[in-house]
């Protein structure tokens, strides 16, 4: 079972939304029901879908693993008045195209009735059609306020488990540069440093398990009532390093800490460390550097462990303080806000 919030909005409105806004609602519990998987004729990728890219643990490829596509669909709000609207939507290896599902949504705590308003570390996820399961983040209905590293405008990030048992740890969505309507974004920022709100996915006894991540709980307008656990990354454009911290817990397991990898234009690669082993780093800028809310600045990448699978990890994270004309600055300490 799956705890979904329900609000004064319609019953089926209602199951189809993650509990947020900070509104007090009462919780039942409400079955998953399996993905169904997308027709041939609802499926038409945009114009755009060409520059998204993919990162996977699942061997090398899109094509071994989960891809991250956008389709294109028309709609008629009113009579005789039609628009295309664009959203993420999801490949499975057997080439099987799925939407974006809240039931697949990690699921937010409503921050007033929650002591701490920490996010769960292990998630259900979804089943999908073949008998495979998905959690991704996230799709549009749960994107919360108050947990800003669900909000990804231009990416998507999450975690497989096969019919088989397979595995495929995956991030993707359009890098810096082939963001759709990327007017000032087309090159790399090349001075001053971001510093990303992070979160870790993980695959452990056949579970999807999260890295420790507690937003701050209330709002601008009444402050902060909790301590906050969160994980950052930071990329420094002036001396194109980058280093950061996954925070664990007891299902994620270890935590991950990244010392010393390279920039290399809107890439980044290196190696990370966890439980006392070395796994390789690789990862992306996504979105814009300049746009305006932070969800639209986004890292994505992966850790594999050859040694030790079960600590392979893909992360997704937000802009959490952005200096980009600080161009003396050659650290990777994380800025403050």
């Amino acid at each position: 079972m799956k705890y979904k919030a329900l609000s004064l909005l319609p019953l089926a409105a209602a199951l189809a939304a993650c509990a947020g806004g900070g509104v007090a609602e009462p919780h039942v519990p409400v079955s998953i029901p399996t993905a169904t998987p997308l027709t041939a004729g609802e499926v038409t990728l945009s114009s755009d879908n060409g520059n998204i890219e993919n990162i996977n643990t699942a061997g090398t490829g899109s094509t071994s693993g989960i891809s991250i596509q956008q389709r294109e669909v028309e709609k008629e709000p009113f009579p005789d008045y039609k628009i295309k609207e664009t959203s993420f939507i999801f490949k499975t290896p057997g080439g099987a195209q799925y939407a974006l599902s809240t039931y697949a949504d990690p699921i937010i705590p409503p921050s007033n009735e929650t002591p701490d308003f920490k996010m769960p570390d292990r998630h259900a996820g979804q089943r999908l059609a073949d008998g495979s399961r998905i959690f991704i983040c996230c799709s549009e209905s749960g994107a919360n306020d108050f947990a800003e590293i669900t909000k990804q405008d231009y990416m998507k990030f999450g975690a497989w488990i096969g019919p088989n048992g397979k595995i495929d740890l995956f991030a993707g969505g359009f890098p810096v540069g082939k963001t759709p309507e990327s007017v000032g974004s087309t090159t790399p920022e090349t001075k001053g440093k971001i510093t990303y709100q992070v979160w870790g996915i993980r695959v452990r006894n056949g579970q999807f398990v999260t890295s420790s991540y507690t937003p701050p709980k209330g709002s601008i307008y009444y402050g902060y009532e909790n301590t906050p656990v969160l994980s950052f990354i930071t990329a420094n454009f002036n001396s194109n390093r980058l280093a950061g911290e996954i925070r664990g817990n007891s299902d994620y397991g270890p935590d991950v800490e990244i010392k010393d990898a390279m920039i290399d234009g809107l890439n980044f690669s290196g190696t990370a460390t966890s439980g006392g082993k070395t796994g390789n780093l690789e990862g992306k800028f996504f979105g814009k550097f300049n746009g305006y809310r932070d969800s639209e600045t986004s890292i994505g990448g992966k850790i594999t462990f050859q040694d030790d699978r079960s600590l392979d990890t893909v992360f997704g994270g937000v802009s959490y303080e952005k200096k980009p004309n600080e161009t003396t600055d050659m650290s990777t300490d994380h800025l403050k806000k």
